[in-house]
């Protein structure tokens, strides 16, 4: 394996324990012991540093106001990018909002590993600052960086990002696509809709790809979704028009329910199922929006 896998072998482990539950057993670290640490990261050997760090983000929670500078000054100016890698997970984990402009810069760091580590904090720690910054990542050449910042920029629902990710939701890798996809869902912008759509009836892409963009038609913040959505009842495939159905049944208004009746003498088993049970859906909105007009 060549050395530049491994480190990003190492950055996706960083990000894996960045993501894990924090471990309600850790032991809390003392000041004493915090000091003891910090003393640990002025060593020359980088394995020393890396031990500190480790303990610091996993312990430090109740210390993390004197410990963040600490992991801030690793992130921007330690030689070792396992280090600065190790100090922005840290700082992820101890959720240190204070380091935000720190976790930005880091997303121009050399190496990509301390790159994907700095978005993958910023997903932790989303923040209206770190759009532009993010928007540059999804211009990366390594994918795990693209990647994630496209999550980054869905977990801060910013519109300013969706032409960014627009550009990039046929790239070349598909955990990179199916989580653009899935990000311009969490921003809910109507611009999007078109590309989304396509994406749903394109049979040239996978069924994650194409559920994830019904999923994220969905989620757009315009009244025309229904309408798009309803458009899709035409598609080809079992499962995405399934997706469509249930879609229709979360997200539609009475207008939809035309569509779905005259959609479900065409439909058997599940499909067939979940045509009635999306008309039942969108009744019940419907009365429950009555009675509170009448409260």
């Amino acid at each position: 394996m060549s050395a530049r896998k491994i480190g990003l072998a190492v950055a996706l482990t960083l990000v894996a324990q960045l993501l894990a539950p924090s471990d309600g057993y850790a032991q809390r670290l003392s000041e004493e012991e915090m000091r003891a640490q910090f003393e640990k990261l002025g060593s020359d050997d980088p394995q020393a540093r890396l031990d500190a760090v480790e303990v610091l983000g996993r312990r430090g929670w109740r210390l993390r106001r004197e410990i963040a500078p600490r992991l801030q000054r690793l992130l921007r100016d330690d030689p070792d990018w396992r280090v600065r890698a190790s100090s922005g997970r840290a700082i992820g984990r101890l959720s240190t909002r204070s380091a935000v402009p720190d976790l930005v810069r880091a997303l121009r760091d050399p190496q990509v590993e301390v790159r994907v580590v700095a978005a993958a904090a910023l997903w932790r720690l989303p923040d209206p600052a770190a759009v532009p910054a993010l928007v540059e990542l999804l211009n990366d050449r390594d994918a795990a960086a693209r990647q994630w910042g496209a999550l980054a920029l869905g977990v801060i629902h910013d519109p300013r990002a969706t032409q960014a990710l627009l550009r990039i939701i046929d790239d070349p890798e598909s955990s990179v696509r199916i989580d653009v996809i899935r990000s311009l869902g969490r921003i809910g912008d109507a611009r999007a809709m078109t590309a989304l759509q396509d994406v749903a009836k394109n049979a040239d892409k996978s069924d994650e790809e194409r559920l994830e963009a019904v999923n994220a038609i969905a989620s757009i913040e315009s009244p025309d979704k229904v309408n798009a959505l309803t458009r899709l009842l035409s598609l080809d495939d079992d499962r995405v028009r399934l997706r469509v159905i249930q879609a229709l049944g979360q997200v539609g208004d009475a207008l939809a329910i035309p569509a779905l009746r005259r959609q479900r003498s065409s439909e058997r088993g599940d499909n067939r199922a979940a045509v009635d049970t999306a008309i039942r859906e969108i009744q019940q909105r419907a009365r429950e929006r009555r009675e509170q007009g009448n409260d």
